[in-house]
């Protein structure tokens, strides 16, 4: 059975719905520059609150059966995609994400 985590790396620059472990789901949402370092998949994905369009990443392990929605906890900016994935400190956990499906409609 594929992993959730891998399943992510089969789905870069694609529309998707991602589902929550607490129930709902969000989507399509654009995943963008999906990366994986060791053992750890991030990808970049667009999302929308308030009328406001800001950037958040999907990460977790390959072999986790879910991964986090983390959003930034403040303003900041980046020259690259790999610096915005890389700042840890920036983010929080928004939601649990328990499935991640294309949205080929």
């Amino acid at each position: 059975m594929v992993t959730l985590g891998t399943k992510l790396v089969q789905m870069d620059a694609v529309p998707a719905v991602l589902h929550y472990e607490e129930g709902g789901m969000d989507g399509p949402l654009e995943l963008r520059h999906v990366q994986v370092d060791d053992d750890t998949v991030n990808a970049v994905v667009h999302v929308q609150a308030g009328g406001t369009q800001s950037l958040a990443r999907v990460t977790g392990g390959l072999d986790d059966e879910t991964l986090e929605l983390q959003i930034p906890t403040e303003p900041a900016e980046f020259d690259t995609v790999e610096e915005f994935l890389a700042a840890d400190d920036i983010f929080e956990t928004a939601r649990t994400v328990v499935d991640i499906q294309a949205d080929v409609s």
